[in-house]
């Protein structure tokens, strides 16, 4: 799955995207970071067990178009056991934990975009099993993103298109796209309050919760999820519920395609 997905996109097949745990999945910090050990116990657990995995699949840009919008794909499909959540922290951001995710029925796969502040690597950590398997990527970034003003401050209207979602479920490979128009504010722009997305649930057309995320400052403005289900899932109508830190609450329903 994730060499297929790698290829599609831009650049897979050209070296510009790293899958990368690199020499990190041979134990320790390849990347030599000073924040990671803290990041560790205060977001995984002082004493927990840890290892960098390579099947922990973290893929992102050798370098950042866009601090503002720089885009990864987690893939811990290929690990061994259930997981139950994946953490996901920035080593050198003003907000180091970007997000969480619950991955329940679905796979624990996902497409999000961040902010990026400086350059330094992201890491994905899931949990199996009161274990946690690391991956991890290093972008190369000129940073500003977490301390600039969405671009929709920009617009005297931007208001208008707030709290809209869009999205799309393809039945055949089970991906699901959700994108919410939200500036996703960290605080830090002059004259600018926090207001970002705190979390995100996907449910199915019985009501039952699907998979869920617990959302945070560094999630790219206008931000677009991708997940992937199931066949059984993927057949039937997915709502999509969510809100941010101002107590906002988005809801939308998409039904796949034929």
């Amino acid at each position: 799955m994730t060499v297929i997905i790698s290829d599609m996109l831009p650049g897979g097949t050209a070296g510009l995207i790293q899958p990368a745990t690199g020499d990190a999945a041979t134990g320790g910090d390849a990347f030599d970071s000073g924040m990671w050990p803290t990041h560790r116990a205060e977001y995984l657990g002082a004493d927990a067990p840890w290892r960098q995995d390579p099947a922990m699949v973290v893929l992102a840009p050798r370098a950042a178009e866009n601090s503002a919008h720089v885009p990864f794909v987690i893939d811990a499909t290929a690990l061994p056991g259930v997981v139950e959540r994946i953490v996901v922290t920035v080593d050198y951001s003003p907000f180091a934990h970007a997000l969480t995710f619950h991955p329940g029925r679905a796979l624990p796969f996902l497409g999000f975009g961040v902010k990026y502040e400086v350059a330094g690597a992201l890491r994905a950590s899931a949990r199996i099993g009161g274990e946690w398997h690391v991956g991890a990527a290093w972008v190369s970034a000129l940073g500003g993103g977490c301390s600039a003003p969405a671009a929709v401050h920009a617009r005297p209207d931007w208001q208008q298109g707030f709290g809209q979602m869009r999205g799309r479920l393809w039945q055949k490979t089970g991906r699901l796209v959700v994108s919410i128009r939200h500036p996703q504010d960290t605080g830090l722009a002059d004259g600018i309050p926090a207001h970002h997305l705190t979390e995100l649930a996907l449910y199915d057309a019985q009501g039952a919760r699907i998979a869920n995320l617990e959302l945070f400052e560094p999630l790219e403005e206008n931000p677009t999820l991708t997940f992937v289900l199931p066949p059984d899932l993927a057949r039937q109508p997915v709502t999509i519920r969510s809100r941010d830190n101002l107590g906002d609450s988005f809801t939308g329903t998409v039904r796949p395609d034929a």
